[in-house]
């Protein structure tokens, strides 16, 4: 089994949260309504290769109810995490902030996508396992899902007085727990084997995963950002992602 290349591919998505950031520090404040746009863009992204790559390939190695299973129990898991999100505790990052409503939506943004980035890299590994080409795909979808994310990370941090290399770092060391997950994956599929029907589980699992942060945190959040004038931006960005990885998926 390569072990390398899906840590590898992990690692180039994880790290897209760090491009994010320097986005902002490139060209500054971002308007909302492209925020709107790219976060709707990177949710017609993950909602294709969740249900026409890792759910369709979850139903060539295991019986439909399975599949369900498995996609429930991976939404459920994300749920999990959200629900514990609120009892953390942010500690010294507390210091010299303007402004605690935007600093605190930035750090809970940039935990979330910490916690997130681990089951994703889970879902490189997935993907890798079953078919090499999959992973790839999964690793370039996910560099779409992340770069908007670390400018909605970084962007609220830089606002509320944190130091502007210190906010691309944080959302730079959130991505890089994508590859700690996809060790997690690897080191799975070593001990268990990698069986058609653990390979069908966990492409299951990891489409429930992907969908559930589609559809919590990506849409929720691009209409946030979008006002009821440009809220058709984040419907042009959700359409257009589709069509983008529908392209990618035939290409590669």
């Amino acid at each position: 089994m390569d072990i390398v290349t899906p840590i590898l591919l992990s690692l180039l998505a994880g790290s897209s949260t760090g491009i994010g950031g320097l986005i902002v520090l490139l060209f500054g404040k971002i308007e909302e309504r492209v925020i709107g746009f790219l976060m709707g863009f990177a949710g017609g992204v993950m909602l294709i290769v969740s249900f026409l790559q890792l759910y369709s390939q979850a139903l060539t190695n295991i019986t439909p109810i399975k599949a369900v299973f498995a996609f429930a129990i991976g939404t459920f898991f994300m749920m999990l995490i959200d629900l514990t999100l609120p009892h953390i505790e942010f500690g010294e990052w507390e210091r010299d902030v303007k402004d605690r409503r935007l600093f605190n939506s930035g750090i809970v943004i940039a935990i979330g996508m910490s916690l997130h980035n681990l089951p994703e890299g889970i879902v490189v590994s997935a993907g890798y396992s079953h078919l090499p080409r999959l992973g790839i795909l999964v690793a370039i979808m996910i560099c779409f899902h992340n770069i908007p994310e670390g400018i909605a990370t970084v962007m609220p941090l830089i606002q509320s007085g944190v130091n502007k290399w210190r906010a691309v770092g944080l959302a730079t060391v959130s991505g890089l727990m994508e590859p700690v997950g996809a060790i997690i994956g690897v080191g799975f599929f070593m001990a268990f084997g990698g069986s058609t029907s653990i390979v069908g589980w966990a492409l299951g699992f990891a489409s429930g995963v992907m969908t559930y942060i589609t559809i919590d945190e990506l849409i929720p959040i691009a209409h946030e950002y979008c006002t009821l004038d440009n809220k058709h931006m984040v419907s042009t960005g959700l359409l257009t992602g589709m069509i983008f990885a529908q392209l990618l998926s035939i290409i590669i």
